[in-house]
């Protein structure tokens, strides 16, 4: 295609490279007289180029490739972008080696300042890469608008969107979240910790991405060698917690010099949750990012009206039951209020289907902010109705609230089988509950918990320091959840998860696969996770009450309030027996500091 002129302008001159998805040429404007540079989209006239050049075009910036148009010639349509004569970062480290720690923070802190204008114009790169970044001989460093080796649209089925390099992924993207301006800073701090130690922080690669992506998710760094004055501020940017990384702004103060601040003391909650169903996200992901391409650029758009700015209160008067409304799942069959399962921010709505069809539980749920939100939410504004791609046999639906707490709503088939009613019945339940936070505050429960209930415990006092630092570490975040019923404590390789929950009697209903054990003289079963071998679960009945309100018929009339204890331990891992014995262990404490 050498010679060739693109839509009777442009003379092809070299071809710079290719991708999955794209070529990229210099070529000559001919009516300018300047050099361009030219990418072809091999999907044709589809629409994403148009959408990168419109994108690209909103920002100038002295650090960003500049898109000049996009041009239409026959089938295809080609993004015109200035030329830069430079190298980017992969290719330097290649031939002349890794950089040394001055010279990466130099080019780092430009990066920066061009993320910073992106992230002030909700703008999300979601592909930082040693091969994105353009460095010219005298020093000037430029952020390509779409990586040359791959670039892609992601099709907006639902609110969650995947994109990124394997090797330059944070931890929430690989874990199957949405990647935000602290996914940029995370994929900054790993683009410079590849150019001086030779390596992303996810290894080097060569056993493919799906291991680079399995340790992504998990969060296990590449140890830094050769980072010098620049480890700090690296520390600092591939933070496995997107809240205690910097923003752009701030590591471009850093990466210029800045001192380093004495602490970061802030934390974000981290919703106790099965490790397995993380690294089940992680490994999707992977599928994901090698079927479809790389996404670069996302918008993010205008959240919806103003509302109230507290409107759960005290969570532990707020009544998550006075959300529901019986009549809007009357339709599929006969509605039974259960609010004695689960936490005590949760409501439920079971829904007997006629002729033999089974029951389906309609749950809501109040909870603390989302760690890795889909969509970014604005505080003091009440978000629109979230409706993510359901899961199999499941289908959730949720709203953040202007003090950026949840409303969470699922429907599941008690037997755990798909049913095709699970996504109308989240959505009519969802749509009730909007209309009544729009016009006004939760209601207050009609009953407050009885003085025995574990809802008046604050679960973060039930574990000491003296306990903690040998099992986590002597520096340990800690996160509290929503009401106070649940808190965690470390990192990801090692920490201890405890929450509070409502369950059938244990004594008669044992868990499935656990083993019964006696912990702190209470009722207790063990779950090794075999799969993860690193993770032990622990739950520790506390109380058996009877409810106020009669439950279903048919299903047991009283209700165990149980703490689950999980501790993870990489340093054991393969070892359960180990681990097991010291949540068992950790468990105890948390037993003797129950009132009796």
């Amino acid at each position: 295609m050498t010679g060739q002129v693109i839509a009777e302008r442009y003379r092809l001159e070299e071809r710079l490279g290719a991708g999955g998805m794209g070529v990229v040429w210099r070529a000559t404007d001919l009516e300018l007289r300047r050099t361009v540079a030219l990418k072809r989209s091999l999907d044709g006239d589809t629409g994403q180029i148009r959408r990168e050049a419109r994108l690209g075009a909103s920002l100038h910036h002295p650090h960003v490739v500049a898109v000049f148009d996009s041009v239409a010639d026959g089938d295809d349509r080609w993004l015109v972008m200035e030329y830069l004569p430079a190298r980017s970062l992969e290719e330097i480290v290649r031939a002349d080696g890794v950089l040394a720690p001055e010279r990466a923070a130099a080019v780092g802190a430009q990066i920066a300042s061009a993320l910073a204008a992106m992230h002030a114009r909700d703008m999300v790169h979601r592909d930082i890469t040693p091969g994105n970044v353009l460095v010219a001989d005298g020093g000037t460093a430029k952020l390509a608008d779409l990586g040359i080796s791959r670039w892609a649209e992601v099709t907006l089925t639902g609110s969650a969107q995947v994109g990124g390099t394997a090797g330059y992924l944070a931890p929430e993207v690989a874990n199957g979240y949405e990647a935000g301006s602290a996914a940029d800073v995370f994929s900054l701090g790993a683009t410079l910790f590849a150019a001086v130690e030779g390596v992303s922080p996810w290894d080097s690669g060569e056993r493919g991405p799906f291991a680079q992506l399995r340790r992504a998710a998990d969060g296990t760094l590449e140890p830094a060698r050769n980072a010098g004055s620049l480890a700090p501020v690296l520390e600092a940017l591939l933070s496995s917690r997107p809240a205690q990384r910097p923003s752009a702004a701030e590591a471009e103060a850093l990466l210029g010099g800045a001192p380093m601040p004495a602490g970061n003391t802030t934390t974000r909650r981290r919703k106790p949750r099965s490790r397995r169903k993380a690294l089940a996200a992680g490994v999707l992901v992977a599928v994901v990012l090698l079927v479809t391409g790389f996404l670069v650029f996302t918008r993010d758009s205008p959240p919806p009206a103003n509302a109230a700015a507290d409107l759960v209160g005290d969570p532990h008067t707020a009544d998550p039951c006075a959300l529901l409304t019986v009549n809007s799942l009357s339709q599929y069959g006969k509605v039974f209020l259960e609010p004695n399962l689960g936490t005590f921010a949760r409501c439920d709505l079971d829904t007997t289907l006629p002729a033999g069809g089974g029951t389906i539980v309609t749950s809501l749920e109040l909870t603390a902010p989302e760690e890795y939100p889909a969509v970014p939410p604005v505080a003091g504004r009440l978000g629109e109705i979230q409706r993510p791609n359901a899961d199999s046999g499941k289908c959730r639906r949720y709203f953040v609230l202007p003090d950026l707490k949840l409303v969470s709503v699922s429907s599941v088939r008690a037997d755990g089988a798909d049913a095709p009613q699970l996504c109308a019945m989240s959505d009519a339940v969802v749509g009730d509950a909007y209309a009544k936070v729009v016009s006004g505050p939760i209601a207050r429960r009609a009953q407050a918990f009885p003085p025995g209930s574990l809802a008046l415990i604050d679960a973060c006092t039930l574990v000491d320091d003296a306990t903690l630092r040998p099992a986590v570490g002597p520096d340990y975040p800690v996160d509290r959840y929503f009401g106070n019923w649940a808190c965690a404590w470390g990192h990801d390789s090692e920490s201890l998860d405890l929450y509070y929950d409502r369950q059938w009697p244990l004594a008669t209903d044992p868990p499935d696969g656990q083993t019964r054990a006696t912990v702190g003289g209470r009722l207790a079963y063990v779950d090794p996770h075999e799969s993860d071998g690193n993770t032990c679960d622990v739950t520790v009945r506390y109380r058996t009450y009877t409810p106020v309100l009669p439950s279903l018929e048919g299903a047991p009339g009283r209700r165990d309030e149980v703490v689950l204890v999980e501790f993870t331990d990489d340093a054991d891992k393969g070892r359960l027996d180990v681990i097991c014995a010291r949540a068992q262990s950790l468990a105890a404490v948390v037993a003797a500091r129950l009132p009796a």
